[in-house]
């Protein structure tokens, strides 16, 4: 896909909302790289992974993943033979490692659910044996414990007897009587690596030692005595020890991973993959999206469908939240076989370029693997999408508008590969109405004919005649208020649409004079053609008044329905109800009837026995 349609239709963006869901600094490097695919089945299969990734956190929550940030310089430095992780990255490296094989073992638990995913981390290695190693050598503040071995446990004992030693000797120079009064603070401090004293400097030879040098002012000398040199040589020397087997020590955590590159690898790429994945699913509910069918009849029918980037949960993610920004309006786009072409009519500002980026956004989207807000979906995998939306591209290359969108329309035709979409708005304008309606019909005929999916706006009644007259093409207007003129963004389809500029200017505050005197400039077929779409505009809104009317009396007979059925449901539950009571009660009076004769005879025999 061209780089500058992924930025027209603000696919870039997108991707940033999906990187601010990765919990991994690798997830969000391989989101940056996120685009849409071509090739039919890796986009279906790519969207079943984001659905049931999202089917699978919300049943299970998140996935478990923990990644320090700076990661990607540990794997680095990885690769390097011989070099030693330090004591911290290794704790951090640990620490993801185990996040990754607690994933993949909460996810095993599951495999039934969600073959997908347990395929997807069948490769992950355990590595809990050099874990517990770094566990067991490095503390959680990542520092290498004593018990790290015997021979790091044998040298820092040595150091803490030597220093200790070494204090005390100082802290002697502190307190005694004839040496303290040649000290400018009563303190011991260090001085490149060595235990000193604060000497003033015109005492400077009533201490034997070595001076390690002075302060700004030259009012005092750090100075080594000459009894604590050995101590202090021993001290560094044992430094020198403890420094090379905290390196023995790390390096040998650090091979302990890197003999095993492959399985590290394997790893790391399941547990970016899965990051990458949760990301999308997290998208998917922000958005409240639905996983797009891939057609292969090639029809494009996105019913509800909304433009994620003005969804406010998602500008809120941007850091652009305003809370007076209400939810986009959704919005049919359809292109449904024969139909390849839709062009969008109506008044200014009433969504036209929204729609049409919505369109392109939300093709890119379902074919990089994300699910897209709309609540029917079914789109084509477009080989080339192509967008000529606004002036930015002829500014950029100081071309006039109209010479601007005709240079990227001729590179459209030179490149098109099929299947496409081209995306074209206010097609013809920037120069003579009649030469650019003209020029539009032929524009998108040409792609038409060329089997592309073509999407449209335009005010030009050339183009509204094309779209009414030719087979495969189909007009929506975008409505408006009758009484106010005000836009309610909802997409009227087999409307041609009017431009309502008179209208409009009205509104806004253009004088009324002004407004008059512009009807009265229009031809008498120019004002005959707008007389015409107003009537057909009022004849479609009673025609969708009715529609409406005839689908509520609809429901409300299937609401009927449901109640007679539920009343007929009812009264024979009852008549089985009273049935069975009346079975038991009859059968209740037989048995007592025949407890009764059983008793009677029982009595009788007993007599005649008692009168033999």
């Amino acid at each position: 896909m061209n780089t500058g349609v992924l930025r027209a239709l603000e696919f870039d963006r997108i991707v940033e909302v999906a990187q601010s869901f990765a919990v991994t600094p690798l997830g969000v490097s391989k989101l940056g790289a996120l685009h849409p695919l071509s090739d039919g089945q890796r986009v279906a299969q790519v969207l079943s992974y984001t659905t049931e990734t999202v089917k699978y956190l919300q049943a299970n929550g998140p996935f478990s993943l923990t990644a320090p940030s700076e990661i990607e310089a540990v794997l680095l430095a990885l690769a390097v033979e011989g070099r030693p992780l330090e004591a911290a990255r290794l704790v951090g490296f640990a620490d993801f490692l185990e996040s990754i094989d607690n994933t993949r073992t909460a996810v095993r638990r599951q495999a039934a659910g969600f073959p997908a995913l347990a395929a997807l981390v069948e490769p992950c290695a355990s590595f809990k044996g050099q874990i517990a190693e770094v566990r067991r050598q490095i503390s959680p503040s990542g520092e290498v414990v004593d018990a790290a071995s015997p021979e790091l446990r044998t040298i820092r004992d040595r150091l803490r007897k030597q220093r200790s030693r070494l204090r005390g000797t100082l802290e002697s120079y502190l307190r005694g009587k004839e040496t303290a009064r040649y000290l400018q603070d009563q303190v011991v401090t260090e001085r490149n690596g060595r235990l000193v004293l604060v000497v003033r400097a015109e005492h400077r030879s009533s201490i034997p030692g070595i001076i390690h040098g002075s302060s700004g002012s030259g009012a005092s000398l750090y100075l080594e005595p000459l009894s604590t040199v050995e101590v202090n040589n021993e001290i560094v020397a044992l430094e020198e020890q403890e420094a090379e087997e905290i390196r023995r020590i790390l390096l040998t955590l650090t091979e302990a991973f890197r003999s095993r590159a492959l399985d590290v690898q394997r790893t790391i790429e399941v547990a970016t993959e899965l990051d990458v994945l949760q990301a999308k699913a997290r998208l998917a509910e922000l958005v409240d999206g639905v996983e797009p069918a891939v057609a292969s009849d090639g029809r494009m029918e996105l019913r509800g469908a909304r433009h994620p980037l003005l969804i406010p949960s998602v500008l809120a993610r941007l850091g652009e939240s305003d809370p007076n920004r209400k939810p986009p309006i959704p919005v049919d786009v359809l292109l449904i076989p024969p139909t390849r072409v839709l062009l969008i009519t109506g008044p200014n500002t009433g969504g036209k370029t929204v729609a049409l980026k919505t369109a392109g956004l939300l093709a890119l989207m379902a074919q990089a693997g994300l699910h897209i807000p709309a609540v029917i979906a079914s789109l084509p995998v477009f080989r080339s999408v192509f967008a000529d939306i606004g002036d930015e591209q002829s500014i950029a290359e100081n071309l006039s508008t109209f010479s601007g969108h005709i240079t990227n329309i001729a590179s459209m035709d030179r490149t098109l590969a099929q299947p496409a979409l081209v995306l074209l708005d206010e097609l013809g304008a920037g120069t003579d109405p009649a030469e650019g309606g003209a020029l539009g019909v032929a524009i998108i005929d040409n792609f038409r004919q060329r089997g592309a999916h073509v999407i449209s706006t335009s005010h030009y009644d050339a183009l509204k005649a094309y779209a009414s007259t030719t087979d495969g093409v189909v007009c929506a207007a975008f409505g408006f208020d009758p009484e106010t003129f005000e836009p309610t963004y909802k997409l009227v389809y087999g409307s041609p649409g009017r431009s309502l500029a008179l209208e409009i200017a009205s509104r806004l505050g253009l004088s009324q004079a002004i407004v008059d005197a512009a009807r009265n400039n229009l031809s008498a077929e120019q004002a005959q053609l707008a007389d015409h779409l107003a009537k057909m505009d009022e004849e479609l809104r009673a025609l969708d008044h009715d529609r409406r009317l005839i689908k509520r009396e609809r429901e409300l007979l299937d609401e009927a329905d449901i109640r007679s059925r539920a009343r007929e449901e009812s009264l024979r539950h009852r008549e089985e109800s009273s049935k069975t009571r009346l079975n038991q009660a009859l059968d209740e009076n037989l048995r007592s009837a025949r407890t009764q004769i059983d008793a009677v005879l029982a009595d009788l025999r007993q007599r005649t026995a008692e009168l033999a």
